[in-house]
């Protein structure tokens, strides 16, 4: 699905903000806008366009915008708090600013920041008045980075920045996704989006990696970052379990399951809940549709097809199969809807 809305001459002058409102809450969450100019001055060349599009699990909005400040406050989000993660590129030239939780990332090309929903945030579009700024959103569940909450919280309002290697790496593959997202089939689309979020992902653990923890509690979220990216690079082992996990990580049992304990999780729940996640994917995957659903749960470590078949239907409330030929058919009303355009 693809949307593209431009702010100009054809909205009245007195109505653009309420306008600005609607579509955004429509667009990402409710949330309040003050421009740097006066609403009439909002013209086609002035409020520039959103182009949004569909990725997957994913919502990527491509914006050319002239400066403004977007508000995120708690009667915003006691109004719609749907759980999400924004990620905010900086694509072209001047600077953004991402305030969340005592925290400022000022932003410069190819450098990102994330902020969360749930919380307030402040975030600045832009520094030039005489022309639009291009900058990227990227919108998703937090539950599909494989980070602990805590680990998470830790990076919004933080800039990221575009160095050599990874930084890049991330920054271009991010530009090049959003710039093409209207030419992907849904099968590459979902694809794509579970490839960025890795992206991503990795990302991040290389942020938290990298930081110089001064006090326990941090210390204490980078080996839990650390701990389940371990886990995630080994999802596809049957023998994966908090023992051999621990043992890797040079720590005893009781100290693991605290690790996890101290964030609401359990280990075994988490390595079953990314085991589940990654084979709902896969089910959902149009390119795997020949592939049975058995081979599936052993491609994610569940040695037993009953055991993983129980375990789905408690996570989704239907059985693999049905949940396969539901996903199949809502892909199929994509390409018809998409056909009759």
């Amino acid at each position: 699905m693809s949307a593209l809305v431009r702010i100009d001459r054809a909205v009245p002058a007195a109505d653009r903000i309420d306008f600005i409102r609607q579509m955004s809450a429509g667009m990402w969450v409710p949330m309040d806008f003050s421009f740097e100019r006066p609403c009439e001055r909002l013209d086609a060349e002035v409020a520039g366009e959103f182009h949004a599009s569909g990725l997957g699990a994913m919502q990527v909005v491509v914006m050319d915008i002239m400066p403004v400040t977007v508000h995120r406050t708690e009667q915003h989000i006691a109004q719609a708090d749907p759980d999400l993660l924004k990620a905010y590129l900086m694509c072209g030239e001047g600077t953004s600013v991402i305030g969340q939780g005592g925290r400022q990332a000022v932003l410069n090309a190819g450098e990102l920041a994330f902020y969360d929903t749930r919380r307030p945030y402040v975030v600045s579009c832009g520094s030039d008045p005489a022309r639009p700024t291009r900058v990227m959103t990227f919108m998703f569940p937090p539950s599909l980075l494989p980070l602990s909450p805590s680990g998470i919280s830790e990076l919004t309002a933080t800039r990221i920045p575009a160095a050599a290697g990874l930084g890049e790496l991330t920054s271009q593959f991010l530009l090049q996704l959003a710039r093409n997202v209207d030419h992907y089939t849904p099968a590459e689309a979902a694809r794509l989006s579970t490839c960025a979020l890795e992206v991503l992902a990795t990302r991040l653990a290389r942020e938290l990696e990298i930081r110089d923890w001064a006090t326990p509690e941090e210390r204490r979220h980078a080996m839990l970052t650390t701990v389940q990216g371990f886990i995630q690079q080994n999802l596809s082992d049957p023998g994966l379990s908090p023992a051999a996990v621990a043992a890797a990580h040079h720590v005893s049992l009781r100290t693991l399951h605290q690790l996890f304990h101290d964030e609401g999780l359990t280990v075994a729940g988490w390595i079953r809940g990314r085991r589940l996640e990654y084979c709902r994917r896969d089910l959902g995957d149009p390119a795997l549709e020949c592939r049975p659903v058995a081979a599936i749960a052993a491609r994610w470590g569940f040695s037993s097809a009953a055991d993983f078949s129980r375990a789905f239907r408690a996570a989704h409330g239907m059985p693999p199969a049905g949940y396969r030929r539901s996903a199949s058919q809502a892909a199929a009303d994509i390409m018809a809807e998409a056909a009759t355009r």
